[in-house]
């Protein structure tokens, strides 16, 4: 456990301020406004660390014993400087008019495509889901004394991976929709379900997590609830809800089959479960990581590198098999070799791969800028078309913006491209299925007069 330095507190300040510098800007749109949700979350995670680990000596399979004190505030001064980019972006954004609030509104014509696309994406995704839980095996999949087993047994299924999401995405889809309520309460069923199945039988709490982030973010854009709303007692539910989705990581590494015997196992543990909560947080890992890339590499060594092999790494093995490796692979294999020889993995840091591309300090600004301004633009394009594609594909990657920095370029890339590649024809489908539809109508009129 380090102690508390000076300037470890002034960095905390800086970051902080910058974010709540930008939040006052953003303060009359949603908390999961997209560019709100990263400045909160590069905040947290350039400061969480850092903090903690000076009142906790955080315990975790991560090589914490070769982060110095240098490192860890060298690490913090590349957040402070990937939050000035994203307020720089809020700033030009601003001067854009992106931030500015159309009064365009949903029309009850995009419906029928609506409930065409996302009953088509749930049905698609069931299919390929059912079809992946056949390849994998119902024994793999719920297996608790060995999580990595399912995704170890699903490498080289391809699409049949997306089975989930897809099905995520159909939900948030019929939610997001001008369809009546009651129209959409007959699909809310699927959404607990997709939970209840993730978080009880599988043990991955992402599914769950992706699917509360898009109902919220579509019920506050609905209710029009702003940031200047938020309430002391909404920030201890966040915090909460927070602590809870860490205790569920704490309790399904010790979970067997009884519960409470594994209560019992981490009352046990004591202070170490404090340790390894500080040590495992979700917070942590990217910093972690960015710790251990800025002590090992060189700044800048990359040159830009990543943002070309990311996107060549997304493409199938068969058609290239000498695709280059994501950082993370990299990472895992020069760090944790034991662990990647075991087929596990890491996450990386955006952070880190900033400072890789371009160099201290500017690297972290100019992703930070580049983030911030994506976002905001996908946000003014909701606000413009909010029927269009994008805005119903927003909610489901609210999940991803909060992760933000636990994944890198090539990963984010990959996500999208690979949701799109199965979404965008199904919606062309729907529109031509909804087009064909009210031509009918139109027709089938003059005959019934």
């Amino acid at each position: 456990m380090s102690r508390l330095e000076p300037l470890t507190v002034a960095l905390v300040v800086a970051i902080w301020s910058i974010v709540i510098a930008a939040l006052w800007r953003l303060r009359g749109h949603s908390p999961l406004f997209l560019p709100t949700l990263a400045l909160v979350v590069t905040a947290l995670v350039g400061s969480f660390y850092p903090v903690a680990s000076t009142l906790v000596e955080p315990s975790s399979w991560r090589n914490l014993d070769l982060l110095s004190p240098e490192i860890v505030l060298h690490t913090q001064l590349q957040y402070v400087a990937f939050a000035g980019g994203l307020l720089l972006a809020v700033f030009v954004a601003s001067q854009l008019r992106w931030l500015a609030k159309p009064k365009a509104a949903a029309s009850s014509s995009a419906a029928p495509r609506d409930l065409i696309t996302g009953s088509a994406l749930i049905a698609i995704g069931f299919a390929l889901y059912a079809a992946y839980a056949q390849q994998v095996g119902f024994a793999a999949l719920t297996d608790r004394e060995d999580y990595a087993l399912k995704y170890l047994l699903g490498r080289g299924l391809g699409p049949l991976q997306l089975g989930m999401p897809i099905m995520i995405v159909g939900c948030l889809w019929i939610e997001g929709s001008a369809l009546p309520r009651t129209t959409k309460n007959l699909f809310l069923p699927v959404g607990a379900a997709i939970a209840l199945w993730s978080v009880a039988f599988i043990s991955v709490r992402t599914n769950a997590v992706v699917l509360v982030l898009g109902y919220l973010t579509i019920l506050a854009r609905r209710r029009d609830f702003q940031l200047q709303r938020i309430r002391p007692w909404m920030v201890v539910g966040g915090l909460a809800l927070y602590a809870a989705l860490e205790s569920f990581a704490l309790l399904r590494g010790v979970y067997r089959g009884d519960l409470s015997e594994a209560v019992g196992r981490l009352e046990a543990q004591g202070e170490l479960v404090l340790a390894a909560a500080v040590g495992g947080s979700e917070l942590s890992h990217p910093f972690i990581t960015a710790g251990e890339v800025l002590r090992e590499r060189e700044a800048a060594e990359l040159a830009g590198a990543s943002l070309v092999d990311g996107i060549a790494a997304c493409l199938p093995r068969g058609l290239y098999p000498e695709r280059p490796l994501y950082l993370s692979e990299q990472f895992v294999r020069s760090n944790y070799a034991e662990l990647a020889a075991r087929g596990g993995g890491a996450a990386f840091s955006l952070v880190a791969e900033a400072w890789l591309n371009f160099g201290s300090l500017i690297g972290p600004v100019l992703f930070g800028c580049a983030m911030g301004l994506l976002l905001a633009w996908l946000e003014r394009r909701r606000e413009v078309r909010p029927d269009g594609v994008v805005a119903r594909l927003l909610p489901y990657f609210v999940f991803y913006v909060a992760m933000q920095h636990r994944n890198e370029f090539g990963t984010l890339f990959k996500q999208v491209f690979m949701i799109s590649l199965v979404v965008l024809p199904v919606t062309l489908l729907g529109d031509s299925l909804a087009l064909a539809m009210r031509r009918g109508r139109i027709h089938s009129r003059p005959e019934s007069a």
